[in-house]
């Protein structure tokens, strides 16, 4: 526990001085080999990092990756959108249910939160501030809502947790589709509460007629994350050949079909696609280290046998886990801390009878709210910049969407058929 417990606490130590994280992941590394392993081979540090990275299913990753960008580079933004403002927008306080719903659409589309909020943002938050909203309540709305991208299927830290721990990432997308659509429903209850206290604007209804317009307009963008699920289900292909596939049909309806992007913007969203997948991937492959590091110092092992000595039931230690993410949500970003602490509480988790589906919702789902947790809350500055509003403004503005996600986070962690109902109901 020392030994590991040294680790993490130079590699927060490093983020806390804005190292970024696979650098500090990697000084970490060699920090530990200085210190309790000084005849240790720079190779096996080497050939550690390569292991990280020894598995064909991180191709999906970036698969996934490249569907979202091009499906925003590709005129589905713009529909899906529409979409959302022609159901909801007649409401009090339209335009912000507008924007969750936007973001329930966009999590079955690109899988990350940053991607998400980026593209919905990029919309919204204008169109909000012109409708008499402050900037801080735009950017808190896209920033919390963001966070659905991570739960809702296709999901980027499912397929990270189901690499680490012996999770399977079909389950774990079939599980996700509740718990994802319920963190936009008690969202969009926390926004109808705001909208009544605050006497928000609402827009006139334009008619069903609308509705039809804009559905047939991103039907086929709807589409997509309602194939990949089915071919899940269906067990028609595997996680990385499903985001092959799902690249391959944002592409050909883009170009083919909506015609809405050139091949420069086509081109640039596969770059931009491909950064963003370097950037996870190589947060995988140093994390290659610190799993060797935490099995070497034996600290799953240890975990198991406290777990079982205390004779906690699986509930509670649920409990215990999604509060000590939330903890940790406040300085790690997901991917990072799903790599660090998923195969050290997993096999605790298991032993204690606590499901290894439920356990990745519950992991994943916590990691999502540190992303608008303060002071890392990647969300917020990304949103706080949208919207030209101070920071401290947003994190204000967020508190209370901020309550509703963690009430849900332990609704999911205290009645198990909010994630495993849908995998037992389809037999995945």
């Amino acid at each position: 526990m020392i030994e590991i417990g040294f680790t993490v606490a130079v590699m927060l130590v490093l983020m806390l001085l804005r190292v970024p994280v696979f650098l500090a992941m990697a000084l970490a590394t060699f920090a530990f080999a200085a210190v309790f392993s000084p005849m240790m081979q720079p190779m096996v540090i080497a050939q550690s990092f390569m292991r990280g990275l020894d598995s064909n299913a991180f191709t999906a990753i970036a698969y996934f990756f490249a569907a979202g960008a091009i499906m925003n580079a590709g005129g589905m933004s713009e529909r899906l959108l529409e979409l959302a403002r022609s159901l909801v927008a007649q409401f009090r306080g339209g335009l912000a249910h507008a924007n969750i719903g936007a973001s329930m659409v966009f999590a079955g589309v690109s899988g990350s939160a940053v991607a998400d909020a980026a593209a919905v943002g990029s919309v919204m938050v204008p169109a909000m501030k012109r409708d008499g909203y402050s900037g801080a309540y735009s950017a808190a709305v896209t920033a919390t809502s963001a966070t659905i991208g991570l739960v809702i299927p296709p999901s980027i830290p499912m397929v990270v947790f189901a690499l680490f721990t012996p999770a399977e990432a079909s389950k774990l997308f079939v599980a996700g589709i509740l718990p994802g659509l319920l963190m936009g429903v008690f969202l969009l209850i926390t926004s109808v509460f705001i909208a009544i206290r605050r006497g928000y604007p609402a827009h006139s209804w334009q008619g069903w007629k609308r509705v039809w317009i804009a559905f047939r307009r991103s039907f086929l963008a709807l589409l997509m994350p309602i194939l990949v699920v089915a071919g899940l289900i269906g067990g028609f292909a595997t996680v990385s050949e499903i985001g092959a596939l799902a690249a391959l049909y944002a592409a050909a309806i883009s170009l083919l079909v909506y015609r809405d992007t050139t091949i420069r913007a086509f081109w640039r969203a596969l770059i931009a696609a491909a950064g963003d997948s370097a950037k996870i991937l190589i947060i995988i492959a140093i994390s290659g280290a610190f799993v060797w590091i935490s099995a070497r110092a034996g600290v799953a092992n240890q975990l198991a046998e406290a777990v079982t000595a205390s004779q906690v039931g699986p509930t509670l230690v649920l409990a215990a886990i999604a509060i000590i993410l939330l903890l940790l949500g406040t300085v790690l970003e997901p991917v990072t801390l799903l790599i660090v602490v998923a195969p050290i509480i997993a096999p605790a988790a298991i032993l204690a009878g606590v499901d290894i589906t439920q356990l990745g919702v519950v992991v994943v789902l916590a990691s999502a709210i540190g992303l608008v947790t303060p002071p890392v809350g990647v969300l917020l500055f990304v949103t706080s910049a949208q919207a030209d509003a101070p920071i401290a403004e947003v994190v204000r503005e967020s508190a209370i969407f901020l309550c509703a996600l963690i009430i849900l986070l332990f609704s999911v962690v205290y009645w198990q058929p909010l994630t495993l109902f849908l995998v037992r109901m389809t037999g995945v």
